[in-house]
C-alpha cells in the first residue's frame, strides 16, 4: 500500500523540500523584477529631471541680464522663484500637516458683487473691497454634485520639472486631478500650466509667493498675492480659476488674526477654498512603501477622500507611487474626480 508507506513519506519529504526551495526562489525573482522596474523608472525620472534642469538653467542665464530675476506683485517687487525649486519658509512644510479635524460645510448661497452694484452686507470701511474690481468669480448656488465614493487627488506647490511625469501617469489611468499652483512668470511655467489645463485637470490658486508672513499680514496683502497667481493662470490657460487653497491650510499659525476676514472677502468675490482630509505627508520625503501604505489606510476612512500631495521638483516618490495608489483605490470601488465650485468643500473648522 503506497499511502503511509516509507516510499510515500520519502516522496512527501522530497515534495515539501522542493516547495520550500522553489516558492521562495520564485518570490525573490518576482520582487527583483519589480525592483528593477522601479529602479529603471527612478533613473528615467532623474535623467529627465537633470536634462530639464539644465535647460531651465540655460534659459535663466540668458534672461538674467535683462530681467534681473525680478517680478512685480502689486506695488512691490520680489525675487522670481525658480519653478524647479520648492523654497518655502522653514515652517511651511510642517504647517501643511494641520491636524485639525476637517469637516464639510455648505457653500453660502451668495452671488458675486458686480463692480457697479455695492454689496450692502459689506462693511464700507474695509477699503480692500474696492481693490481689483475684475477679481470676481461666478458664485455657484446650486446643488452640490454627488461625491460619494469619489477620490480627489490634489497637488500643491507646482508646477515643476516633475509635472509632465505626473500628468503621464494620470493620463495612463484616465484620472483627473486638481493642481493648486504657485505659478511664476516664466515661459516654462506657462507651458506647464497650459499642459495641465489642456489635459482636463482643474487648476486652483495656492499663492504666488508661498510666503506665509507676507500673505497673511492683511486682507490687502492676501488679495495682492492671490491676484498675481490668478493673472498668471488666466494668461497661461485662458481660464480664470475660481477655487483656491490656503498655504498651510485654512487654519494655521500665521493667519489667526486675518483668516476670517480673508475668507469673508474671498467668499464675497465668489471664490471657494478647499482643505483636505487625507495628508500623504510626502513633503517628509517618505519612500514608496510608506506613502502607499499611509495613503490607502487613511483614504479608506472617508467616502470622499481629498488627498494632499505635492508637485515640487523633489517629490519623485510621489510620482512613482501615484499610479499604484490609483489602481488600489479603483480596486476598492472608488472613482476619481477633480474639484470645482460644484463640489462640496472640505474645510477645516
Amino acid at each position: 500500500m503506497y499511502f503511509g508507506s516509507v516510499r510515500f513519506f520519502k516522496h512527501l519529504i522530497l515534495t515539501v523540500t522542493a516547495l520550500l526551495i522553489i516558492v521562495p526562489t520564485v518570490i525573490c525573482i518576482i520582487l527583483a523584477v519589480d525592483n528593477n522596474k522601479k529602479a529603471a523608472e527612478i533613473d528615467r525620472l532623474n535623467s529627465r529631471l537633470s536634462s530639464q534642469s539644465e535647460d531651465i538653467s540655460s534659459s535663466a542665464t540668458e534672461s538674467s541680464d535683462s530681467s534681473k530675476g525680478e517680478s512685480t506683485v502689486g506695488n512691490t517687487t520680489k525675487a522670481e522663484p525658480s519653478v524647479t525649486e520648492s523654497v518655502k519658509p522653514e515652517t511651511s512644510a510642517a504647517s501643511e500637516t494641520v491636524t485639525t479635524a476637517a469637516k464639510t460645510t455648505k457653500a453660502p448661497e451668495t452671488t458675486s458683487a458686480p463692480e457697479s452694484v455695492p454689496d450692502s452686507s459689506v462693511d464700507t470701511d474695509k477699503s480692500y473691497t474696492s481693490l481689483y474690481p475684475d477679481l470676481y468669480a461666478d458664485k455657484y448656488d446650486g446643488e452640490y454634485e454627488d461625491s460619494k465614493n469619489t477620490v480627489y487627488l490634489t497637488f500643491d506647490d507646482g508646477p515643476s520639472v516633475l509635472t509632465e511625469n505626473l500628468l503621464y501617469y494620470l493620463h495612463q489611468e484616465n484620472v483627473k486631478a486638481t493642481f493648486f499652483v504657485v505659478p511664476e512668470r516664466t515661459e516654462y511655467c506657462y507651458s506647464l500650466l497650459k499642459e495641465i489645463s489642456d489635459a482636463g485637470h482643474t487648476i486652483g490658486v495656492h499663492s504666488a509667493s508661498h510666503d506665509y508672513e507676507k500673505i497673511y499680514a492683511s486682507v490687502d496683502a492676501f488679495l495682492a498675492d492671490f491676484k498675481e497667481a490668478y493673472d498668471i493662470v488666466l494668461e497661461a490657460t485662458g481660464k480664470a480659476p475660481d477655487i483656491y487653497r490656503f498655504p498651510g491650510g485654512s487654519v494655521n499659525d500665521y493667519n489667526a488674526d486675518t483668516r476670517d476676514d480673508i475668507i469673508a472677502e474671498m467668499d464675497r468675490r465668489g471664490f471657494t477654498y478647499f482643505d483636505w482630509n487625507v495628508d500623504s505627508n510626502d513633503w517628509q520625503g517618505y519612500g514608496w512603501t510608506t506613502l502607499y501604505t499611509n495613503v490607502l489606510a487613511d483614504a479608506q476612512e472617508f467616502s470622499t477622500p481629498v488627498i494632499l500631495f505635492h508637485n515640487t521638483g523633489d517629490r519623485d516618490n510621489t510620482v512613482l507611487v501615484i499610479e499604484d495608489i490609483i489602481q488600489a483605490l479603483k480596486d476598492k470601488g472608488y472613482k476619481f474626480g477633480s474639484l470645482s465650485h460644484k463640489t462640496e468643500p472640505i474645510q477645516f473648522q
